[in-house]
């Protein structure tokens, strides 16, 4: 009997082995490298609700759910008590700052509220049971632990997501390797990592998911495609997935409204469409409102049914907060799309020294060069354009804002949610490099050596900003003193650092 049973054992060992080597062998190594680093990363996690615009985005959850109204006078005091030194600057410019309908001012969209509600409405239930079994710290009253790990948590669920999405979609034109390489690139050696890591609470990791998500959809239910000689084989979407599309549309445009300009590639892929009915018309002799032609144009107004049907619960918060439907007076304040400055700021986003997201994050130059290199390839060339439209778009709007610098952020934040482009750019950019460029033929390694040392700059200077400098020193990226510290200040304190990083976290990036 007992030798049967080893045999039965050996039997069943290369079974296990066998499944595990199949699994490997069938899964997409990029993804699981992806999950690999996900795993790696969660001790940067940090759940805290922090600073200003936190407080803002978090607000609506406490106030819709508790209150079951907009006002934040409650909320925002909450905040203003646990460290009113802190927060007196708050205070002054949020709490005491009432908008044209009397209420607290607050311009962050309900967007971010939305998409974290169902984890929100799970820790209340959490908070309750933890407090049925006597921890203090499961207050059932929206603003304990469980709830500020529910909202943050959420955030970096929906930020690796996105990551995911855009590697889903790149791989869908360009080689596995490369799409996977750049988006772990853009994700560690951006500031990616650090709004959707470190400071979780802010929209950006949520605005990444939400446009990831819409790019993945658009492309992937596209309809038309090119085949293997670049001739152009025309086809459309159903009626349900431009719907969808609107939905998503409507959502992307209720987390941040300058998100909005995303769609323009639908736009652009309706014009293309049209032109392409209008070739065939003139080709064959036929009226120009063909079928075709009759039916994307009914299949766009399902788009904008869909997307104003999405609209209407950021409208309907605009109406009950600021008295109408759209967002403060005193955020148009902040606004100049016609100013005379918005060219100098459009290049100063890019180039400058002290704001310019090329200084801030390297790895962004070769994804923007990798873009335009992309437009040699007809294939790709209307996603491409597509892509740097959105690119455009979003700078521009950045640089309408008389807030353009970003002071006292980590980087281009507003420009983290269009991570999908520079994905694309980047991932092209190496494939060139590799396997298309004359004379390059860059071997695989030398492409993640690289990358690793954009990576390691942007660790060191997240480490800079968090754990050295001041709150005034943060006001502008000092880019001289920045290349001295990474080599004199960051090495030699990093030990100390890391210890104090997971021993007391709150004494960062205060």
């Amino acid at each position: 009997m007992k030798s049967e049973i080893l045999e039965s054992d050996t039997k069943d060992e290369p079974k296990k082995v066998g499944w595990l080597r199949r699994f490997y062998q069938e899964a997409d190594k990029g993804l699981l490298v992806l999950v690999l680093l996900f795993v790696l990363s969660l001790p940067l996690f940090t759940a805290r609700i922090y600073a200003s615009d936190e407080i803002k985005y978090f607000s609506y959850l406490h106030s819709i759910i508790f209150d079951h109204d907009v006002d934040f006078t409650n909320e925002y005091t909450y905040f203003y008590n646990t460290n009113p030194k802190k927060y007196e600057a708050f205070k002054q410019s949020v709490l005491d700052k009432l908008n044209e309908n009397g209420l607290p001012y607050n311009d962050g969209p309900v967007g971010s509220a939305l998409m974290w509600s169902p984890f929100y409405l799970v820790a209340h239930g959490v908070a309750y049971v933890g407090q049925a079994v006597g921890l203090k710290s499961f207050k059932p009253d929206g603003y304990s632990t469980p709830y500020i790990w529910a909202v943050t948590l959420a955030s970096l669920i929906y930020g690796f997501m996105g990551l995911v999405l855009c590697y889903l979609l790149v791989r869908q034109f360009i080689p596995r390797f490369y799409a996977a390489l750049a988006t772990a690139a853009v994700w560690l050696a951006s500031p990616v990592i650090f709004y959707m890591s470190l400071t979780p609470p802010m929209s950006h990791a949520n605005s990444l998911f939400v446009i990831s998500l819409w790019l993945y959809v658009w492309y992937t239910t596209r309809g038309w495609h090119y085949d293997e000689t670049n001739n152009f084989i025309s086809g459309q979407r159903t009626g349900p997935k431009w719907l969808l599309l609107g939905v998503l549309g409507g959502l992307m445009t209720t987390v941040r409204e300058q998100d909005g300009v995303v769609m323009i590639v639908a736009a652009l892929e309706s014009f293309f469409l049209y032109y392409q009915a209008w070739k065939t018309s003139r080709t064959k002799h036929s009226p120009l409102l063909t079928p075709e032609v009759k039916s994307l144009f009914l299949k766009n107004v399902i788009f904008l049914v869909g997307l104003i049907l999405a609209l209407i619960p950021l409208l309907v918060t605009y109406q009950a907060l600021n008295g109408h439907l759209g967002p403060s007076k005193l955020v148009g304040d902040k606004l100049g799309f016609f100013s005379l400055e918005i060219v100098g700021r459009f290049f100063g986003l890019m180039f400058d020294t002290d704001h310019g997201m090329f200084f801030w994050s390297p790895i962004l130059l070769p994804s923007i060069i990798g873009l335009l290199l992309m437009l040699r390839e007809p294939r790709l060339r209307l996603v491409v354009v597509g892509l740097v439209l959105v690119y455009l778009c979003e700078l521009y709007i950045s640089a309408s804002f008389q807030t353009w610098t970003m002071k006292g952020s980590f980087g281009a934040r507003r420009l983290v949610g269009i991570s999908a482009v520079y994905i694309a750019g980047l991932a092209y950019f190496g494939y060139w490099l590799a396997e298309v460029g004359r004379g390059w033929h860059l071997r695989r390694r030398w492409l993640v050596v690289t990358a690793v040392l954009f990576i390691a700059w942007n660790f060191g200077l997240i480490i800079q900003f968090s754990a050295i400098r001041t709150e005034q020193e943060r006001q502008n990226l000092d880019f001289p003193r920045v290349v001295a510290d990474q080599f004199t200040a960051v090495p030699g304190r990093i030990l100390t650092i890391t210890q104090k990083f997971f021993t007391n976290r709150s004494s960062f990036y205060k």
